[in-house]
């Protein structure tokens, strides 16, 4: 995961923050919604982990392939991240 515990408390915190504040939402219970989104970026951010522990496995089978062709390793990890995304309905 990229962003540490502290930094999706705050990003949370901050959402909320401007949510309400707009009116966009009304909650009853601010703390309970600031944890609930805490809940979903940090699921969010799981899937995007696993995302590219499956791109990285299927690399590895085709490293070769891919030195051999002069491929940037880098560039085909986004191509096939995107693809799998797409795929899995994950939003990047």
């Amino acid at each position: 995961m990229r962003l540490n515990r502290q930094q999706i408390e705050y990003m949370s915190f901050y959402i909320a923050k401007n949510l309400i504040n707009s009116g966009l939402v009304i909650v009853e219970d601010r703390e309970k919604f600031v944890q609930e989104l805490q809940n979903i970026i940090i699921n969010e951010l799981e899937k995007e982990d696993l995302l590219d522990e499956k791109v990285k496995e299927i690399l590895s089978k085709r490293i070769e392939e891919i030195r051999n062709s002069n491929i940037d390793y880098f560039e085909m990890f986004k191509m096939v991240k995107a693809k799998l995304a797409e795929q899995e309905g994950i939003i990047l």
